[in-house]
């Protein structure tokens, strides 16, 4: 990268990190006050048990072809891609709700037999998919700052009505329903912003099956490895709820997720713009410069931030948000160093896809989940007790993560010595 290339590299981050530095400071009040006046951790479980379910299905709701709408850059050919990712997120949206009401079933009691739950499943995965979808589609014309108001108002509105549902003693579906008027609202932005600058494109079935064939590898080892990577949260919360107990996985998700806003806070900003630089970037050499620059920066930038969590008193968080998530603090610290390498990991990530290795990482992601499932069950076979296998589980998936950095590494060096060769 020159000078003036990186200069507008950094202006792009900043437009996107500015606003999702304010819906995450948004997103941190409204916690708190919802942690400390309304909710205890035997009711977030639920409420996160919910939403990971949605974010897994979410995250397959295109079939991950909303990744090559950048690499399209003829408009007519992005415009029928995103067809065919509403389409697909359709059908998704309606195969996860029939998988969640089998799993609401089975735990019918952690949800507090609120049946409302199999009804708003589809809706959430769908909310959340057109929300991912809307990104991608507009980080590839870099209008960057519908990204970043779309994100406050989905905070704002979610956050609000959160809080609203709270004071109305609502149980933990004020939390499920708060949100989802959040992502309804983030929506609804991105909807109206499309058609202020386009049309609706008319089905093309000619282009529709070239631009399947063309980025089928998404289809076909990009989506799985990323439904397989994105159940790990799913399949560890319901681990610890299911043998451990609704307080102490209400623990662990919250800490998952106040580590998940901070990282979210630069990460995803970093990462929507580094693909869209690194799908022009033709040269190996420069595409090798440019992951090990970013690199470099982001291991600096994350082992500041993990030296003053750790630091930062136990207490603090029990005397901001009571007695009652006391354990929280300890939570975060004994998860923050495989949070902290996942996130230098994942705003890197999109390396892989530049390198069309997703049949490769979709047997990686096979094996990380290989890994966990081997992990949970022996620790509680072994261990039986939740603090040693939660350092177990953190100290897997640290390796992990730095095993998806070597590998990186691995294929940009095997790139750069084909093109010598």
């Amino acid at each position: 990268m020159n000078k003036s290339e990186k200069n507008q590299f950094l202006k792009n981050v900043l437009t996107i990190f500015s606003g999702t530095t304010i819906a995450q400071i948004i997103n941190f009040s409204a916690i708190i006050i919802l942690q400390r006046y309304f909710y205890s951790p035997e009711e977030y479980a639920p409420f996160r048990l919910f939403f990971e379910f949605a974010a897994v299905f979410s995250s397959v709701a295109a079939l991950r072809l909303e990744s090559g709408l950048i690499l399209e850059r003829e408009d007519n050919r992005a415009l029928s891609l995103l067809r065919i990712c509403l389409k697909y997120a359709v059908i998704i949206s309606l195969i996860g709700g029939v998988v969640f009401t089998f799993y609401f079933i089975n735990e019918i009691k952690v949800f507090q037999n609120e049946w409302l739950l199999i009804i708003l499943m589809p809706l959430a995965i769908f909310s959340n998919g057109i929300i991912q979808i809307s990104r991608q589609f507009f980080t590839r014309s870099k209008n960057f700052l519908t990204i970043t108001t779309s994100r406050v108002i989905h905070s704002t509105s979610g956050s609000l009505a959160q809080i609203v549902t709270g004071l109305l003693s609502f149980n933990f579906m004020g939390l499920v329903i708060g949100r989802l008027i959040g992502l309804v609202s983030c929506n609804i932005n991105y909807v109206r912003k499309y058609f202020q600058n386009h049309n609706w494109v008319k089905k093309n079935k000619t282009l529709e099956k070239e631009l399947i064939q063309k980025h089928k590898k998404f289809i076909w080892f990009s989506s799985p490895g990323v439904f397989v990577g994105n159940s790990i949260n799913l399949i560890t919360l319901i681990f610890f709820t299911h043998y451990y107990g609704e307080k102490f996985s209400g623990l662990l998700a919250a800490a998952i997720q106040y580590l998940g806003l901070l990282i979210m806070m630069f990460s995803s900003s970093f990462a929507q713009v580094y693909y869209n630089e690194i799908a022009q970037i033709k040269n190996p050499r420069a595409l090798y410069k440019s992951y090990t620059y970013w690199l470099k920066r982001l291991f600096i930038f994350t082992l500041l931030g993990w030296i003053i969590l750790v630091i930062t008193p136990t207490s603090l968080l029990t005397s901001i948000l009571g007695e009652k998530w006391d354990g929280l603090m300890d939570a975060i610290k004994v998860i923050s160093p495989w949070m902290a390498i996942m996130f230098i990991a994942s705003s890197l990530s999109y390396v892989f896809i530049r390198l069309e290795k997703q049949k490769e990482i979709f047997f990686f992601d096979v094996f990380h989940l290989g890994l966990i499932i081997i992990t949970l069950v022996s620790g509680h076979y072994f261990l039986n007790e939740k603090n040693q296998i939660l350092y177990l589980v953190t100290i897997v998936q640290s390796v992990f993560y730095i095993l998806s950095i070597s590998l990186a590494l691995r294929f940009l060096i095997a790139n750069l010595k084909n093109n010598n060769g």
